[in-house]
């Protein structure tokens, strides 16, 4: 008989994860309108090989490290019959952890120039920069090079939602944020929206970007594009327009 909890282990990913996690990844996105835009023709292999060899941590100095911060790539396991039975890999997360604060002069020159090497063959490099280069730039002057844990990647199979996964991640990185006494950071999706506030992130931003005037794209029917996110700070998202939202969450007794 299959437990009535899932059970979710949380571990550091290994290269053997590589297929998962590039599958999960692009699956995650597969309907996401913005995805399409970034490729008109669908995510190529050459751009899920560069992912795949992208994501992972590289070796880095202690220069670098201040720099660059430190990397951590997690993936959630589930067991569906138990902890001692087989298991898959259904969701992963990457963090990356500033321990210190940055000077006005370091925390500036955290330019996003997206490349071809960087987002693979077949990737619309315009659309990849007012989407993911704006977030960043907005992410980068509300920070203005805080100490902080930032969340880049959170994305779950969309076959095995609810089970808990993007949660347990989720409280992985919050809970080592919370032990080192400091602020956790993101770019909320529209459907991420609501798990991020349950974990106690508050609104600092958004990125409105009006996909139907910009790109021509209709938003299908049942589709979410941010719709009610951060309507307290921002106000109602227009027709047509696809809704990200700057997200920032203290630490467990921080003041600020």
């Amino acid at each position: 008989m299959a437990p009535s909890k899932p059970f979710i282990r949380v571990r550091k990913a290994e290269l053997v994860d590589t297929d998962a996690i590039v599958r999960i990844h692009y699956d995650a996105f597969d309907d996401d309108v913005m995805n399409g835009l970034m490729y008109p023709g669908g995510a190529t292999e050459a751009s899920r090989r560069t992912f795949g060899e992208r994501v992972f941590p590289t070796p880095q100095s202690e220069e670098e490290l201040a720099k660059n911060g430190e990397a951590f790539l997690n993936v959630a396991e589930y067991f569906p019959e138990g902890p001692d039975g087989p298991s898959e890999v259904v969701a992963l997360s990457k963090w990356t952890l500033h321990r210190h604060p940055r000077t006005e002069e370091q925390w500036k020159a955290e330019n996003f120039v997206p490349t071809v090497e960087h987002f693979g063959e077949g990737a619309d490099l315009s659309v990849i920069d007012a989407f993911i280069g704006e977030m960043h730039r907005k992410q980068r002057d509300h920070a203005k090079g805080e100490a902080a844990l930032f969340l880049g990647i959170l994305v779950c199979s969309p076959d095995r939602q609810r089970l808990g996964a993007g949660s347990a991640l989720l409280k992985w990185g919050v809970d080592l944020a919370d032990s080192l006494g400091l602020p956790t950071r993101l770019e909320s999706s529209p459907v991420g929206y609501s798990l991020y506030r349950k974990f106690g992130f508050e609104d600092v931003d958004v990125l409105d970007l009006n996909v139907g005037e910009r790109w021509g794209v209709t938003k299908a029917e049942g589709r979410h594009w941010g719709e009610n996110n951060a309507v307290a700070l921002a106000g109602p998202v227009p027709e047509g327009v696809h809704r990200s939202v700057i997200m920032r969450r203290p630490a467990k007794g921080a003041t600020a």
